[in-house]
């Protein structure tokens, strides 16, 4: 039997792809950083930065952040990675090793500078001097060992991966370690937990310490009210002053209703709503003393199908001529213009556009629902039936709900019979990771995340956190940029992948959509991340 044919026609239907927010892979695969101190996070060339200059203490010492949900609500610097919490959350109370600016370059953090060995297992790592845990302590190797020990606890299976390739570590002096890995891991700087402070951690014990972390970042942890919102302080032992708050308190509102965020800025009773829908944006715009901001290409709203993930399955859904029909059955330009008036575009794959591993002379699947019928009935499929998994409320989708709906009545237009199931987002994230959903599910990818392709494994590897697939050419491909140190290496694995989601969809990238976000008269200053849908980081947030 041949292979379908999965290539997107010609001319018919395609929209012009347009690269916006481009973000770079500049130093991921760097073998060596030096010590640069901190960053002034001064980029302005997305123009994703609102005010003007801040006064160095601020008037107004608590600032509120009205979220649309906080995911599985998890306080804890490490364990937030689990709930999509990278930003508003992990990089506030928890400091990296190194970290992402916001036009995506890697600076150094805790580590000033690491190298690897001529066979590529052995990481030499140094560590900044003078640095302060939030409990007053001093940091050291063995702070980086606590959290890469505790991550092997399975309840981290974001850091499955990870730690299924370390080896040993070994602290050489306070201010140096050797990570020794099983096989070659270009990222294993990047991707090392966020360190926690280890006498803390021995004596309240792993339990207590999810329910009041203490690590290194710029915003200490001081208390939450689940599903409600969590409180963070500035810590001013923080040792990058550049990246500290003119600001005492930050407050996490979770508001899921987008309405009472938009009216919550505009009374004062927030001072950012994020993630908003373009009506709101269009609502405030041009209101007196509120400010909108926008980060571009922030997210993928993505359609993966878990049937892939069960070799054993017999779901239609395997089938690669059944997901191209659901994907050209969706015209995704009606949904960009209708739901998102402009700040969403159809996207032509998961991998983002501008970097290296983006395959740019692939063009957008077009909308064809007479193409979309004839797939259905060569695969046998007519009258499938499937079940649209997802949450309600998402900060990487806008308008999640309404989205799904607008798939769902594309899919009924060419006979697929859809039912919707709708969850909380800890309820449906926890089943995701666990495997326990069937048929489709509406994942949000967000673009700072897959700027290094290698992360895609989340979704695509058979080990991803929220995987979706078992296939060993892919799992091969995830293993070749794993193991490259060698940019170019990376990149031409990367390339293939591309390639590979694009021609088997194996996910279908229905749209990439932009983060908005309003802010009121008391923030003087809020650079945003390029390809970040979350709130946060909130490194260069200034009050007036």
């Amino acid at each position: 039997m041949s292979k379908p044919d999965l290539q997107a026609p010609g001319a018919r239907g395609q929209a012009r792809r347009r690269v916006r927010g481009v973000v770079a892979l500049s130093g991921v695969l760097a073998m060596l950083v030096t010590a640069c101190g901190g960053t002034s996070g001064s980029d302005q060339s997305s123009g994703n930065s609102v005010g003007g200059k801040a006064p160095a203490v601020a008037k107004n010492q608590t600032i509120t952040v009205g979220v649309a949900t906080l995911q599985q609500q998890y306080a804890d610097p490490d364990l937030a990675n689990e709930g999509g919490n990278t930003y508003p959350i992990k990089w506030s109370v928890g400091e990296p090793l190194a970290y992402q600016a916001p036009d995506l370059s890697w600076k150094p953090g805790l580590a000033t500078s690491w190298s690897v060995s001529p066979n590529k297992l052995t990481w030499t790592i140094k560590l900044r001097s003078g640095v302060k845990m939030q409990d007053g302590s001093d940091f050291t190797a063995q702070d980086v060992v606590t959290a890469i020990d505790r991550v092997k606890n399975p309840d981290f299976t974001s850091y499955a991966a990870y730690s299924s390739k370390i080896g040993s570590v070994k602290v050489v002096n306070p201010l140096e370690l050797k990570i020794t890995t099983k096989s070659p891991y270009g990222n294993l700087v990047y991707d090392t937990p966020a360190p926690v402070a280890t006498a803390y951690y021995k004596k309240v014990g792993e339990a207590e310490f999810r329910k009041h972390p203490i690590a290194a970042g710029p915003f200490k942890f001081v208390s939450q009210k689940f599903n409600d919102s969590m409180t963070l302080e500035r810590f001013d032992g923080f040792w990058d002053k550049t990246r500290l708050p003119n600001f005492k308190t930050l407050v996490l509102k979770i508001i899921p209703d987008n309405s009472a965020r938009v009216s919550g800025v505009q009374t004062g009773q927030i001072d950012i709503a994020q993630g908003l829908t373009p009506n709101d944006a269009a609502q405030l715009k041009g209101v007196n003393g509120v400010r909108l901001i926008s980060s571009k290409l922030a997210s993928t709203a993505g359609i993966f199908f878990d049937d892939n993930f069960f070799p054993g399955s017999s779901s239609k859904l395997k089938d690669p001529k059944v997901r191209k029909a659901l994907f050209e059955a969706i015209d995704r330009d009606a949904i960009a213009n209708s739901l998102y008036k402009g700040f969403a575009e159809a996207a032509t794959n998961f991998t983002v556009p501008g970097t290296d591993a983006d395959d740019a002379s692939l063009s957008p699947y077009p909308y064809d629902p007479a193409d979309a019928k004839k797939l259905l009935a060569e695969a046998g499929a007519s009258g499938l039936k499937i079940t649209l998994h997802l949450y309600n409320a998402t900060t990487a989708i806008p308008d999640v709900q309404k989205f799904a709906e607008a798939v769902a009545g594309y899919w009924k237009k060419v006979g697929v019979n859809v039912t919707l199931d709708v969850e909380d987002p800890a309820t449906y994230l926890d089943k995701a990771v666990k495997h326990q959903l069937t048929g489709a599910v509406v994942l949000g990818v967000p673009g700072l995340l897959v700027s290094d392709p290698s992360n895609l494994s989340i979704f695509f590897s058979s080990t991803g956190a929220y995987s979706t697939l078992k296939n060993a050419a892919v799992d091969k491909l995830f293993a070749q940029m794993s193991a490259a140190v060698d940019p170019a290496e990376k990149a031409a694995a990367g390339k293939k992948l591309s390639k590979s989601l694009y021609d088997n969809l194996w996910g279908l990238p229905v749209m990439t959509v932009d983060a908005v976000y309003a802010v009121d008269s008391k923030i003087a200053d809020f650079k945003m991340m390029n390809g970040n849908p979350y709130a946060g980081p909130f490194w260069y947030l200034r009050a007036y």
